[in-house]
């Protein structure tokens, strides 16, 4: 009987295709190579648009050697649970970098990977921004006055545009929060000697075993006196900032579209 494969160089018996060479990857800008562990949030249908950029961001993850890893989160009955239970499961993937992704977000896998990085380095939550669903459009964001040129420069893409803005809270959409200092501050929010509503306490759950209230709501004191709701983001922001955790926003090489019933973003939609 004849051998079909005997005529075939076979540099490994269960690889027939010719293998690619080895490449050796350069040092990124950054300088590291963290690993990844990545969040979607997929509260309900999703944009073409959308479903494609987690094409090339799981394409790029599969032909990288960084170690990655993807979780799809599907509940939405109390959205602050959810991501309270995503940092026991971030915890739990032993990864360097936790990316946080809305599933209405249209994104350039490179920025990705470059928010990650910064953040790392950075030891610093890094953001994309992206708009709310508003008309005017504003940013899901909040930001002190002495920055807001900074931002508007970002997101014209003015050419003296810094890659970095400080920022006051974030918008969880598109989100990068390193290991080090997440733990540094869970363990610090845990303290007696943190006030309510800021401190946080290590909840039982039938999912994770228990999670840590990072991203509990409470309405905060404001400068006028009266109180401010704040959503689980922006909580979120203000506990770690008490542990001194800073938070940027990033310019990306493409802005984020927010989709919607259209696509909601600080240029105009191309396709």
């Amino acid at each position: 009987m004849n051998n079909p494969t005997a005529a075939i160089d076979m540099k490994d018996p269960f690889i027939y295709a010719q293998q690619a060479k080895a490449v050796v990857h350069e040092p990124t800008t950054a300088g590291t190579r963290p690993s990844i562990h990545v969040s979607l949030y997929a509260y309900g249908g999703i944009s073409a648009a959308c479903l494609m950029s987690w094409v090339g961001l799981t394409a790029t993850f599969a032909t990288s050697d960084r170690q990655t890893d993807l979780r799809t989160i599907r509940e939405a009955a109390l959205i602050s649970r959810s991501r309270c239970r995503a940092t026991k499961w971030f915890l739990d993937s032993g990864k360097d970098v936790w990316i946080q992704i809305d599933h209405d977000i249209e994104f350039d896998p490179a920025d990705i990977i470059r928010m990650a990085e910064l953040a790392h380095e950075k030891q610093a939550t890094v953001c994309i921004p992206y708009p709310c669903r508003t008309i005017p459009l504003r940013p899901a964001l909040r930001i002190d006055t002495e920055h807001v040129k900074a931002l508007r420069m970002q997101t014209s893409d003015a050419e003296c545009a810094t890659e970095l803005v400080p920022i006051r809270m974030f918008a969880s959409g598109c989100l990068a929060i390193p290991r080090r200092c997440l733990m540094s501050a869970l363990d610090g929010l845990k303290g007696s000697e943190v006030p309510k509503p800021y401190q946080i306490d290590w909840c039982k759950d039938v999912r994770v075993d228990q999670f840590p209230t990072l991203w509990m709501p409470f309405a905060m004191d404001s400068t006028s006196g009266d109180y401010e709701y704040l959503s689980e983001d922006y909580a979120a922001a203000v506990r770690l900032s008490l542990f001194d955790v800073k938070h940027y926003a990033m310019h990306p090489k493409k802005h984020l579209n927010h989709w919607g019933e259209y696509p909601y973003g600080f240029k105009p939609y191309a396709g």
